[in-house]
């Protein structure tokens, strides 16, 4: 069904490379695509001709952030999304509450002085020292994911443990009281949360239900715990960031994520400063031209099957904000 929403705009793209189009008939055959792609049903016609409305607009909002790409050198692709019938307020009410004044500063600070290697290509983690990628559904617990999934990278890179043993961040959504679940948190605190609760349990025993932004109550079990957090490390400036990756693995990382609602491919150099989602640098290019390989926690039917580039060397969407590792153990 995809296809023929591209199908519907192909004329429209070839004579002016927008998505919005005046023509009311291709607009209404790519609504009724996108509700088809993405199984959407509504309970009154109102309520229908709201989401229509928001639609569209945010066809007109992809047309705008294509349009500042162009200028600013990118290669990034916005277009239609899961979010295209959610206003840019409910898509960053659900999706991004991270809040950088939860940042602890509880951690160690490091300062990497080993060279960038601008020769290497792309140094990447993904599938090495990472799980699969995971979707936190409509809860702002990407806080928890994130945390949850340098535990479990640095728990492959240190430990030895499988690229299929997933940990819990429905726990750490529903246990971290010093955070507020899907309506928010830092994965600094996640990591007090469990280096203080001595451990974390697998997927496969505490599973993720948050899908639908409730937070639930807590329900982990010690004695289930695999591994536990003893120390975190955050890194300072893109250089060090760079470096860490490129020798030695994976790096949770929080930025803005306001303009990905409708983001689809390429490499993104148009971006806010505003920080608001957590997720994990899983890998780098420090070319002339390179970008950092990001996993998110949206699915892999969102962006690049799950993954978004960003241009390298510009702290394209603030990237160098808080990016941490961890000692397990």
């Amino acid at each position: 069904m995809y296809s023929q929403l591209l199908i519907a705009f192909a004329s429209v793209a070839v004579a002016s490379s927008t998505l919005y189009t005046d023509d009311k008939t291709q607009l209404k055959a790519a609504w009724e695509s996108f509700k088809a792609d993405f199984g959407r049903k509504y309970d009154t016609m109102d309520e229908e001709s709201r989401r229509f409305y928001l639609f569209v607009e945010n066809l007109k909002s992809a047309d705008l952030r294509n349009s500042q790409e162009a200028k600013s050198g990118g290669s990034a692709i916005h277009g239609v999304t899961r979010f295209s019938d959610m206003s840019q307020s409910e898509f960053e009410s659900s999706m991004l509450t991270s809040d950088p004044s939860m940042r602890t500063n509880g951690g160690d600070v490091a300062v990497i002085d080993t060279p960038v290697d601008a020769t290497a290509g792309l140094i990447d983690w993904s599938g090495k020292l990472t799980t699969a990628v995971k979707d936190q559904g409509y809860c702002g617990s990407c806080w928890a994911f994130s945390a949850t999934e340098q535990i479990e990278s640095d728990a492959i890179r240190t430990l030895g443990f499988s690229t299929t043993k997933l940990l819990s961040p429905q726990q750490i959504t529903s246990c971290d009281t010093k955070s507020s679940g899907c309506n928010g948190g830092w994965t600094e605190r996640a990591y007090d949360y469990v280096k203080k609760a001595g451990g974390l349990e697998t997927n496969a025993d505490y599973p993720y239900t948050s899908y639908q932004g409730v937070t639930g109550t807590c329900k982990a079990s010690s004695s289930k715990y695999v591994v536990t957090v003893s120390s975190y490390t955050t890194l300072k400036g893109e250089s060090a960031m760079a470096s860490y990756v490129q020798k030695t693995g994976p790096l949770s990382v929080c930025l803005d994520a306001s303009s990905w609602n409708s983001y689809k491919n390429g490499i993104m150099t148009s971006c806010g400063q505003r920080v608001d989602h957590c997720v994990q640098a899983v890998g780098v290019d420090a070319s002339t031209g390179g970008y950092w390989k990001v996993r998110n926690s949206w699915g892999t039917s969102w962006g690049e099957s799950g993954y978004i580039r960003l241009a390298y060397g510009k702290n394209t969407c603030d990237i160098t904000n808080d990016p941490t590792y961890v000692v397990v153990k």
